[in-house]
């Protein structure tokens, strides 16, 4: 949800030319790209992690069982 909102946040501003956004470099990239790229940025380290445990999790469930005689 949190990158969803993100996305459409950055995709509005984009389309309507970045005419709400200050236009002096320091405030452009270091607040709003910089601070505000970081609410794309944890969601997305979070979302991988949790990719690659999700996939490590079903290759142990999909290993072929030994039978114990």
């Amino acid at each position: 949800g949190q990158l969803y909102g993100d996305v459409l946040y950055f995709a509005t501003e984009a389309r309507a030319g970045w005419t709400h956004s200050d236009p002096r470099p320091l405030y452009f990239w270091g607040y709003f790209v910089g601070l505000n790229g970081l609410w794309v940025l944890v969601p997305g380290v979070l979302l991988l992690d949790a990719c690659s445990q999700l996939s490590a999790a079903q290759r142990g469930l999909d290993r072929p069982r030994h039978k114990a005689h």
